[in-house]
């Protein structure tokens, strides 16, 4: 997964101050810093825009809705739904959550997100639920899994998927890995809908 701002200067300075923010941290950085790091003056920065928490919200927007179109991408695949299922919170969550662990300020940048992106995380969150849910509709259409032994429908098992990856949050935040945490929820998550199709 890889976000790719778009070309124009509203891109490009997006693009530069990731790079700025990777290296030196939000607190640390500074509009004259992206302005540098983007080839222009701050004059020129200020009316794109108004200041770096703009910035990053810009950055952050951009970022979730690839992890958006990730999540999705990873159900057309032929392998198993548990596989299918695994690879969407792995291409996108998981795989964000470990450059940003590679960054020097990793830990910073996830507690800023968290403080001046919120309202943005929480309609990512709707995104990713409405890709789970697709990517559900799709295994119990082609007879893979069953929904109705069990009584839920596929937006509430994919909202349940993005709760527990919420309540790993704060675990992840500790510094401990979630991957083996993330698996065995898909396990128990895939096992249960398709041990409902045996029973149907």
């Amino acid at each position: 997964m890889q976000f790719q701002p778009t070309s124009d200067k509203r891109g490009a300075i997006i693009a530069a101050a990731l790079d700025v923010f990777i290296n030196y941290g939000f607190k640390k950085t500074s509009m004259d810093d992206i302005a540098r790091a983007a080839g222009m003056s701050r004059p020129a920065l200020y009316q794109v825009f108004k200041n770096k928490t703009e910035i990053f919200r810009a950055a952050s927007l951009g970022i979730l809705e690839v992890m958006g179109h990730t999540a999705r991408a990873a159900f057309e695949s032929d392998k198993s739904f548990a596989d299918r299922l695994y690879d969407s919170i792995d291409n996108s969550i998981l795989s964000l959550h470990r450059k940003i662990d590679a960054t020097p300020h990793g830990a910073e940048l996830m507690g800023v997100n968290e403080e001046v992106a919120g309202d943005i995380e929480e309609k990512w969150c709707d995104q990713m639920i409405g890709a789970i849910t697709a990517g559900i509709q799709n295994a119990e259409e082609s007879g893979e899994i069953a929904l109705d032994p069990i009584g839920v429908d596929a937006r509430t098992v994919a909202t349940i998927v993005m709760q527990t990856m919420e309540g790993l949050k704060a675990k992840y935040l500790r510094g401990e890995t979630i991957d083996g945490d993330v698996r065995n929820m898909v396990t128990f998550i895939s096992g249960a809908l398709q041990a409902a199709k045996t029973r149907n």
